[in-house]
């Protein structure tokens, strides 16, 4: 094998779990390589393994490289170079289109701008807490003050998938996002939610309108926005009493597009209670009027909640509008999307299972239903304990 591995000692310095160490063995590679331009012989090293066989391992494909002719010349790689190159190469052909548009705003509009020019391989833990907590105070595009924490912690997580790509393209050998001390913790959601009365006065308020079957797919079945606005009639099954969930609209970049719902848990197959389905009957008949008066105008894509002419809805203009009818109607203000939240906490509330109420509502695991309705939870505790002291104890429970 043509090169060596060094060891020497780095004084106070990260190991593997990001602890400072005092003193701590590294292993530095050297080799010899040459140059395109020159043609002569250069010798280089890569500094900082921190096991030897890391470093073995790295002058082992360096040697085989050479034999190949494939051998790439050491370079300096800026962060922008690299976020650029696996924001196009990795995440756009892995991850949802609404995903891609999410991770390329924040790279754009937060990583680029404050850790573009860094090197690579020299980025420190230091770089990435001195971002965040600017990204906290004056990090808003407009200028006008800081992000939430919640913003902050997604950009977290956008950087260390990223360079933890890194570290297993060996472009770096350490991520440094471990040892950060200032990684944003947003306060726990709190979103106000409707009782099953509010639930029941809105639903006659927007009876007959295009409100009304998302806000019975939403509050009694927990579906999401996109997904009562991605619904169509071949869905819906009224012999088995069933709904398909396999698509939702989505705004990405200032456009509408249909996707497949937020995880592969939320393709699924729910039921409703016969109201419900009596509404998706009701609301079906009048599209299909609507088809025949309007005739070759219509544009029949089977949408179920649709404009009068059959075309989609926008998710944005229809949360809007959600908004200004919560409004002029003078009901407890809410987002449409706490309508599911409200399906979940009556769910739970009546007895329903943790799992059950998981898949019924789409989420990718278990932990993230218990970590959104802690307080649900909390209060059921509650109520077990009363009901253990009312059988053991024999309280009269009048």
């Amino acid at each position: 094998m043509q090169g060596s591995v060094k060891e020497r000692i780095r004084n106070n310095a990260r190991d593997k779990q990001g602890k400072i160490r005092q003193k701590i063995k590294v292993y530095d590679v050297y080799y010899r390589y040459t140059d395109i331009a020159t043609g002569r012989l250069k010798n280089t090293v890569k500094r900082g393994f921190l096991t030897k066989k890391e470093a073995e391992v790295f002058l082992l494909e360096i040697n085989e490289q050479q034999q190949k002719g494939i051998f790439c010349q050491p370079q300096v790689i800026l962060v922008k170079t690299f976020l650029d190159d696996w924001l196009n190469t990795y995440v756009k052909i892995n991850v949802r289109k609404s995903t891609y548009y999410g991770y390329k705003r924040i790279i754009e509009h937060h990583l680029i701008p404050h850790l573009g020019g860094f090197e690579l391989k020299k980025l420190t833990a230091v770089d990435i807490d001195r971002l965040y907590a600017y990204l906290l105070q004056k990090g808003r595009v407009d200028g006008k003050g800081g992000l939430t924490a919640k913003s902050v912690q997604y950009t977290h997580r956008v950087l260390n998938e990223a360079l933890e790509h890194a570290v297993k393209k060996k472009l770096i050998y350490y991520n440094p996002v471990k040892g950060i001390t200032t990684i944003p913790k947003p306060k726990p959601f709190n979103g106000n939610i409707y009782t099953a009365d509010e639930i029941l006065k809105l639903l006659t308020i927007v009876k007959d309108s295009m409100y009304e079957v998302p806000v019975a797919l939403a509050a009694i079945c927990g579906l999401r926005r996109g997904e009562c606005l991605g619904l169509k009639e071949k869905d819906i099954s009224f012999e088995e009493k069933t709904i398909n969930i396999v698509r939702q609209l989505a705004d990405v970049n200032n456009k509408t597009i249909i996707s497949e719902p937020k995880s592969t848990n939320g393709i699924r197959l729910i039921s409703a209670p016969d109201e419900v389905f009596a509404i998706l009957e009701q609301h079906i008949k009048k599209n299909h009027y609507y088809k025949q008066l309007l005739g070759k105008e219509y544009d029949d894509q089977g949408w179920i909640v649709c404009r009068n002419d059959g075309k989609w809805i926008r998710p944005i203009l229809f949360s809007k509008n959600f908004a200004n009818l919560i409004k002029r109607n003078r009901l407890k203000k809410i987002r449409f999307h706490d309508l599911r939240h409200s399906c979940a906490s009556l769910m739970l509330n009546s007895g329903v299972p943790m799992k059950i109420v998981s898949q019924i509502l789409g989420h990718s695991s278990i932990g993230i239903t218990a970590d959104l309705y802690t307080h649900v939870l909390q209060e059921n505790k509650k109520d077990a304990a009363k009901n253990v002291g009312d059988m053991l104890f024999g309280r009269d429970k009048e």
